[in-house]
C-alpha cells in the first residue's frame, strides 16, 4: 500500500533519516514511535507530498509517488492528513470545513457517507457551529471525517490525540480506530505514547537515529525487543550491568541464564517493573509457588514507599549488598498492602527479563 524505500532527508546540514525503508500494507494501522527530532513527522510530510524527497522512493500502490526526478502533488496521491492542531477553518462552519477542496460532484457523492460518520461520533448537531464552538475532542473528530471525505487510499496521523485528556483520548482513538477498520482504510500513526501505539497499531515501528531499529506487532516488540532501546519505549524499567560467565550473569535479583555467545562480555540486564514480584511471607511462597517459574533474589527487599496507580501499584524497593543500596521499582498489580520499611521477598519472572550485549 505504502512503501518508503531507502529514504535519506536532511535540514540544516543534519540526517533527519538515513536509508529508511518500510512497507505498510493494505488495511493496515502502522504506529511510528521514537524521540523528538527523529524523522516521524517528516516521513509523513514525505508521504503526503508536502516535502519532497531529497533520496529514495516512495511508493502508493506500487506507483512511484516521489522520488529524486518525481513529485506527485499531495492533491493527487490519494491521501488524507490528520494535523495535531486539526488545522481547522476558523471561519468556515464544521460541515464547511470537512467538505473543503471538494467540487460540487464529489460533494453530492459524499453528503451521505459525511452524515453517516457524524452520527457515529456524535457530532449530527453540530453541522454549523464553528470549531472555536467545539470541544478538542470535537474538533478532532471533525478532522478525522473530513481525512476521510475524499475516500482516500490512507490517512497520516500527526500525533493526533496530543492535546487532549487521557480519557477522551482513550474515547476518540476507540472511535478512530472503529471507523478506520469500517471503512477499511490504511494508516500510518505517528505518536510518543508506547500505550497509544499498541492499542491502535497492527505493526510498530520504532525510530532511531534515522532507520527503523525494530519493526513488527506489538507483542513482538514488547516481548522480543531487540535492544535495551526498544524495551524502555514500552514501560518502565530497571537496569543492571553485569558480566557473562558460562552462560549465566549474576545480579541482585538473582542469577539469569542468557545466550553462551555473551561469555566474558559486559552486557545490559534489562528488567520490568511487572516483571518483579513481592511476597511479605517467604514460608508460605514457597510452600504455595511453583518455584522454578520465578528467579529468587538472594537479598531481602525494604519497602521504602508505594504510590497508588490506575490499576495499579508503584512500590519502590532497597536491596542493600554489602555496602551498596540497589534500588529497584516493582508495579503490582491492585491495590498495595506493603508497608514502609516491610521486609519482602522479591522475584522476577523471566520471560520479562532481556539480556544484551554492550
Amino acid at each position: 500500500m505504502l512503501e518508503f524505500l531507502n529514504i535519506s532527508y536532511g535540514y540544516n546540514n543534519r540526517k533527519i533519516l538515513n536509508n529508511f525503508s518500510m512497507k505498510l500494507q493494505a488495511g493496515e494501522v502502522v504506529s511510528l514511535l521514537g524521540p523528538s527530532g527523529c524523522g516521524k513527522t517528516t516521513l509523513l510530510k514525505l508521504a503526503s507530498g508536502i516535502e519532497k524527497v531529497q533520496q529514495g522512493e516512495i511508493k502508493l500502490d506500487n506507483q512511484i509517488v516521489s522520488s529524486n526526478n518525481i513529485h506527485l502533488s499531495p492533491d493527487k496521491r490519494g491521501v488524507g492528513y490528520v494535523f495535531q492542531d486539526c488545522a481547522l477553518f476558523p471561519h468556515l462552519s464544521i460541515l464547511e470545513n470537512i467538505f473543503f477542496g471538494m467540487n460540487k460532484s464529489e460533494v453530492k457523492l459524499q453528503t451521505q457517507k459525511i452524515k453517516k460518520l457524524m452520527d457515529e461520533v456524535n457530532l449530527s448537531n453540530f453541522s454549523n457551529k464553528y470549531p472555536h464552538e467545539l470541544s478538542g475532542g470535537q474538533q478532532q473528530q471533525v478532522a478525522l471525517i473530513r481525512a476521510m471525505a475524499s475516500e482516500p487510499r490512507i490517512i497520516l496521523l500527526d500525533e493526533p490525540y496530543s492535546n487532549l485528556d487521557s480519557r477522551l483520548k482513550e474515547k476518540i482513538r476507540d472511535q478512530m480506530l472503529h471507523l478506520l477498520r469500517e471503512y477499511n482504510i490504511s494508516a500510518l500513526l505517528v505518536t510518543h505514547d508506547p500505550e497509544e501505539a499498541m492499542f491502535m497499531s497492527d505493526k510498530i515501528g520504532v525510530l532511531n537515529n534515522g532507520f527503523i531499529e525494530q519493526f513488527g506487532s506489538p507483542i513482538d516488540l514488547y516481548l522480543r525487543p531487540k535492544s535495551a532501546f526498544i524495551a524502555e519505549f514500552f514501560g518502565e524499567i530497571n537496569i543492571f550491568d553485569g558480566i557473562v560467565e558460562e552462560g549465566f550473569v549474576n545480579t541482585v535479583l538473582g542469577t539469569f541464564s542468557c545466550s553462551k555467545k555473551f561469555n566474558k562480555n559486559k552486557v545490559k540486564i534489562v528488567i520490568r517493573n511487572e516483571a518483579i514480584k513481592l511476597y511479605s511471607d517467604k514460608k508460605k511462597f514457597l510452600k504455595n509457588t511453583n518455584k522454578n517459574k520465578y528467579i529468587i533474589s538472594p537479598y531481602i527487599g525494604h519497602v521504602m514507599e508505594a504510590r497508588l496507580l490506575a490499576g495499579s501499584t508503584l512500590v519502590h524497593l532497597s536491596l542493600k549488598v554489602n555496602n551498596s543500596d540497589f534500588h529497584i521499582h516493582a508495579r503490582i498489580p491492585g491495590l498495595n498492602f506493603f508497608n514502609v520499611n516491610e521486609k519482602v521477598t522479591v522475584c522476577s519472572d523471566p520471560s520479562q527479563i532481556f539480556i544484551f550485549k554492550q
